[in-house]
């Protein structure tokens, strides 16, 4: 049986490479919360006409959030919330990348393995 080249090797271990699922979990939360902070401040340092309310739409995350509406504690708890939601997501991104990669190598070393059976 033929060696594999390093070259092929290091593509090979790039393109199954395993990802880390602490630090996907912490990147996507901290990314989630950023970004729900940042709008939420957005619509607050932008302010409303005259008799409407800040940010309406926004606003309904409170239904599924609570505690959560468009006001500076509002963005404070609404971004605790964002990273728990985004961590999880991270978690089993990365936890579903790693098992897809393990069970694609699994199913091409064990046809490599029965063609070599075969082979003989």
């Amino acid at each position: 049986m033929k060696k594999l080249a390093a070259s092929d090797r290091a593509i090979l271990m790039a393109a199954f490479a395993r990802m880390d699922v602490p630090a996907l979990a912490v990147a996507m939360g901290t990314l989630f919360a950023i970004g729900l902070f940042l709008l939420t401040a957005i619509l607050l340092v932008k302010g409303a006409p005259p008799g409407q309310h800040v940010g309406p739409h926004l606003g309904l995350l409170g239904v599924y959030l609570p505690g959560y509406s468009v006001s500076w504690g509002g963005a404070a708890i609404g971004a605790v919330y964002a990273w728990i939601g985004g961590a999880l997501l991270g978690f089993v991104w990365a936890v579903l990348w790693n098992l897809s990669h393990f069970l694609y190598i699994a199913l091409v070393l064990a046809r490599a393995a029965w063609w070599r059976m075969l082979a003989e």
